[in-house]
């Protein structure tokens, strides 16, 4: 069963039951109602029969019963007998209607008990005792009260009518309803079925500003992160294939002249680039899997209280180690009176990661391999200047520096797959900084790294 048959469905029988519970609340109350109204009328004609009798000396039996008989028993179909304290009948009103076991009733009126009443049939019998001037008389009156269940009949049909008529209303409204409900819902299900990774266009927004508003919006996020990952894999497959081939192509042609030269000595030469080769591979692969590690769980990252200068001293000294005709200068800030300033909370081999990526950006693309870094710093941050003589990137290409494979016009012939400053950006974020570019005053590449302290 679909969802707007289950709507229609639902709505209709919780209606139902709602108003045919409420229907019969009503009419039961109303019976109870009738029943007791007509119960007070049968006191009050017994009543007033009864001070007709004592009151009004010049009244006879006969009379009174003539009385009875043109008017209150024409209304109320009625019977009525009076009786004194002795339990002698003073009076009977004129009609053929019985009232069987009159004398129990009486008895049990005499034992002080004060009402009864009960239903016989399509009669009611009411009895009770009445006391006037120290006197003791009893009741009993029965009779059928066609124009209070008349209108009880009449209130049934109608509210038999009214439940009908209102439960085919409420289907209509419901039909109404679960199509306004249920067609954006369908619109959607129409649109996601056809999504595949051929087809990651977006699906339509309905303005309702409702929850399938937001469905819609939060599927549209969905699809974005799907095609940026998308995206991410077919790009990083093609890049690693392209940028693997050539390493692995000189390390087997390098293998290969080990295998066929037979001046030994020549071996030691050949085993050096053979490490450097491979060592160029497993910087790829744990710069990927880096990437893919913070993306999906952040909470990885252990900080600790470390010394930014200590990172880079320990970078230099590294990188010195692979280029040795590199240089580096180091300025710090004159502002900065202790070096405890320069401690921040943060993953010693993360930061470590991005100072060798930013350096090492800097050495391959600066003229003279000259880096040069000022380390400056406040109260909530220490921020990281590095800058090198060479090309300058074009206002296109520093908005584009810090997605993923991307490499300017500057980096041809270069050996690269344009992810190391994205991992510095990732790292900076980890660390609740940022990494900016720009061009200095003297034409310089400089590149900006601000990382909160806490």
């Amino acid at each position: 069963m679909n969802l707007r048959k289950r709507i229609i469905l639902f709505f209709s029988i919780t209606f139902a039951v709602v108003l045919g519970i409420t229907s019969l609340i009503v009419f039961f109350s109303m019976a109870e109602y009738r029943e007791q109204e007509f119960i007070q009328r049968l006191k009050e004609k017994t009543t007033t029969t009864l001070r007709l009798l004592i009151d009004v000396k010049e009244i006879d039996h006969d009379l009174l019963q003539a009385l009875d008989e043109t008017t209150i028993n024409k209304l109320y179909d009625e019977k009525i007998l009076l009786f004194d304290s002795a339990g002698h009948m003073i009076y009977s009103s004129v009609d053929d209607i019985v009232i069987p076991f009159s004398g129990r009733i009486l008895k049990r009126l005499q034992e002080e008990e004060n009402e009864i009443s009960y239903r016989e049939g399509e009669y009611d019998v009411y009895a009770h005792r009445m006391d006037d001037k120290g006197k003791t008389f009893f009741a009993i009156a029965k009779a059928n009260d066609l124009y209070g269940k008349s209108k009880l009949i009449f209130l049934a049909w109608l509210l038999t009518g009214v439940f009908v008529l209102a439960l085919l209303l409420e289907i209509a409204i419901a039909i109404y309803l679960s199509k306004q409900i249920t067609d954006p819902i369908t619109q959607l299900s129409s649109e996601v079925s056809s999504k595949n990774i051929n087809n990651l266009s977006r699906i339509s927004n309905p303005k309702t500003n409702d929850e399938i508003s937001l469905l819609a919006s939060s599927f549209n996020d969905m699809l974005s992160n799907v095609e940026l990952s998308y995206s991410y894999q077919k790009n990083l497959i093609h890049h690693i294939s392209h940028e693997l081939k050539t390493p692995i192509a000189v390390l087997i042609s390098n293998i290969e002249r080990v295998m066929t030269d037979p001046n030994r000595e020549n071996w030691q030469n050949h085993f050096e680039f053979q490490k450097n080769g491979l060592m160029q591979l497993a910087s790829i692969i744990t710069t990927l899997l880096d990437i893919s590690k913070f993306e999906t769980n952040k909470d990885q990252l252990v900080k600790e209280h470390l010394r930014v200068d200590e990172i880079i001293f320990e970078v230099f000294d590294s990188l010195k180690q692979l280029n040795p005709d590199s240089h580096f200068e180091l300025d710090i800030h004159e502002h900065v009176r202790d070096v405890e300033v320069l401690t921040i909370m943060g993953h010693k081999r993360m930061l470590t990661i991005a100072f060798i990526n930013l350096f090492k950006n800097a050495i391959e693309y600066s003229e003279d391999k000259t880096v040069k870094v000022e380390i400056s710093a406040t109260d909530e941050r220490v921020s990281i200047t590095v800058s090198n003589g060479g090309t300058t990137l074009s206002l296109d290409e520093q908005e584009r520096l810090f997605e993923y494979f991307f490499r300017g016009e500057n980096s041809r012939k270069k050996i690269g797959i344009g992810l190391g400053l994205v991992m510095v950006d990732k790292i900076a974020h980890l660390h609740q900084g940022a990494i900016t570019y720009s061009v200095s005053r003297n034409g310089e590449n400089s590149f900006r790294l601000i990382l909160k302290k806490n």
